[in-house]
């Protein structure tokens, strides 16, 4: 089943199990649903975790040898 910007997920046996909903569109609506489940919806991030993934994108990335392991790719 699909909406504008609503999409319905099904399991392998057609059962509905998922719902992706644009939280652009459809947040103000969902917002007493999303606080009574104790989901915050003023912030929806946390600033000390984005700038903790940003300056670990920055950092170089390092050469593993999985060998040493014993796994082979």
């Amino acid at each position: 089943m699909r909406s504008t910007g609503i999409y319905i997920e099904t399991d392998r046996d057609g059962v509905p199990t998922f719902a992706r909903i644009d939280l652009r569109k459809y947040g103000e609506k969902l917002k007493d649903f999303f606080s009574a489940e104790g989901v915050s919806v003023d912030k929806l991030y946390d600033p000390d975790f984005i700038a903790k993934i940003r300056r670990a994108e920055k950092q170089p990335s390092k050469k593993i040898d999985l060998g040493k392991y014993g796994i082979s790719v």
